[in-house]
């Protein structure tokens, strides 16, 4: 026991020692290094945070620090929760994104300030000189960026375990999203962002970084960050999609757009995008992501779907109606159309639902069941199977079929034998037959031989006949002769005598 004494408590005190360590290190504050490589020490938990853009106040939210967040620009107004507290007066407005307040953030007293790259030197100097850490954020390039941003305002806000976790969420979203679209043939997009002249995003955007991994072709890619391009540009290239954005008066970009399309100069379907969510590079980052997978890859969007549930009938008999009961949900951030498509047996039925985003909905689907045995039912990962059974009717063909076909099986062991008796037999009777061919064969020609010499010796006796019927003709003819000399004669002689005796 003595020797468990100082391992059991060794535990209990470097136990002890981390808190004090914890509180050391927050006395002590932490130094960030922001977007301009600046150095910046915030000495203790931010509690009074001002934002300068829309991004980051989307940032700060999606973070879960709304609630230390005590002032925002006027064109910051997602989420919702924003213009609530506005309205509520819990977060003041330092003025506009381009142009804010210096008097109006020091009145708030801020332990921490959010600036971005359009903020002057002089302007983060003085809040800097009035005792205020100012972290600037540099507007976005690139999807990794705002991974990058995202991390830096939690470390600034001692937020680095949510800052960790929501970029893993984002991270997941747009990856599954790239993957599902990762083999499509590359297509041409541009994005315009004013028009009169026209503006288009090019090289070293944002928008440009999101294109390429949305399985676009960024047609403006030759240019450099944010370009003015002439009509004659556009229609020269004449992208398959254009991205114009449209919200809040926007529609005067659309409208311009949508006139050079209807006169024929370009030919790409138009595509109108929340100006707020293709503009700020922030947390929304994925559900931009998807509504362009969306707007150009329709066919693979909208067969992503959950099913939560698949409820199939366990039996059925063939000719019957089913009914199959199917619960699908929107697992992205996009509304739209889903086309659900339910396997059976190789045969699939289909329906087209709405649906809004995490939106549930029970479907149904009916067929009638035609053959019998197990019937699989497919939809999506899920899957079940229907056992098919026969009809009455059929049932009793069945049994008819089953009984004949026995009665012909005990007729075949009876009848066997008897059939191997007479296969013998007219074998036998075939031999014989053949024996009788032969002889028969055999007697035709002795037959044909004789027949032959008969009729030559009939030939012959025909000739004697023809001789001994001339022959006997002739001795009646000469017996004739002799009669009529001997008649003759003796009339000659009586003659003869007649004279004498005168």
């Amino acid at each position: 026991m003595r020797r468990l004494a100082p391992i059991l408590i060794l535990p209990l005190i470097l136990s002890s020692l981390i808190p004090l360590s914890l509180v050391s290190a927050q006395e002590q504050g932490i130094t960030v290094i922001d977007d301009f490589g600046r150095e910046v020490l915030i000495p203790h938990k931010p509690m009074r945070i001002v934002s300068t853009a829309p991004s980051i106040t989307e940032t700060l939210f999606a973070l879960g620090l709304g609630d230390r967040v005590v002032g925002v620009t006027g064109d910051c107004d997602y989420p919702p929760d924003v213009l609530e507290k506005i309205g509520r007066g819990e977060i003041a407005v330092i003025g506009r994104y381009a142009d804010p307040s210096l008097e109006k953030i020091l009145d708030l007293n801020p332990d921490l300030v959010i600036g971005h790259n359009l903020l002057t030197p002089e302007f983060v100097k003085k809040l800097e000189d009035a005792g205020v850490p100012v972290v600037v954020i540099r507007t976005s390039e690139t999807i990794q960026g705002v991974y990058e941003d995202i991390k830096l305002i939690g470390k600034a806000c001692w937020a680095d375990e949510e800052a960790s976790k929501l970029v893993e969420k984002l991270e997941n979203e747009i990856s599954f999203w790239e993957k599902s679209v990762e083999d499509v043939k590359k297509i041409d997009v541009a994005e315009i962002f004013w028009v009169n002249p026209l503006w288009v995003a090019g090289n070293g955007t944002y928008v440009h970084d999101i294109i390429e991994h949305v399985g676009g072709r960024n047609a403006f890619a030759d240019k450099k960050w944010w370009a003015s391009v002439s009509d004659e540009e556009l229609v020269e290239r004449d992208p398959e999609y254009i991205i114009v954005p449209y919200k809040r008066g926007e529609e005067l970009i659309y409208n311009e757009i949508m006139e050079m399309k209807k006169k024929g100069l370009i030919h790409g379907e138009i595509i109108r995008v929340d100006s707020d969510l293709i503009s700020r590079p922030g947390p929304r980052v994925a559900m931009l992501f998807e509504e362009l997978v969306k707007a150009l890859h329709p066919e693979i969007w909208s067969k992503v779907y959950d099913v939560e549930a698949l409820i199939v009938p366990k039996r059925a008999t063939v000719g019957d109606l089913i009914t199959i009961y199917v619960q699908v949900k929107n697992p992205g951030m996009v509304a739209g159309d889903k086309l659900v498509e339910l396997n059976i047996d190789g045969r699939t039925l289909s329906q087209i639902v709405n649906l809004d985003p995490d939106e549930e909905r029970l479907l149904n689907f009916t067929f009638i069941v035609e053959e019998r045995g197990t019937c699989e039912v497919r939809l999506g990962s899920l899957s079940k199977s229907i056992e098919v059974s026969p009809t009455s009717e059929e049932m009793m063909k069945e049994a008819k079929k089953s009984l004949e076909e026995s009665m012909r099986n005990y007729l075949n062991e009876i009848i066997s034998p008897i059939s191997s008796r007479l296969n013998l037999m007219a074998a036998d009777v075939s031999s014989l037959k053949q024996d009788f061919n032969r002889l028969n064969s055999s007697t035709s020609s002795e037959f044909s031989k004789l027949s032959g010499e008969i009729s030559e010796l009939n030939e012959q006796t025909n000739s004697l006949n023809n001789l001994a019927a001339a022959s006997i003709i002739l001795s009646i003819i000469a017996i004739i002769i002799s009669l009529a000399s001997m008649i003759y004669a003796n009339i000659e002689v009586k003659k003869l005598r007649e004279l004498k005796g005168e």
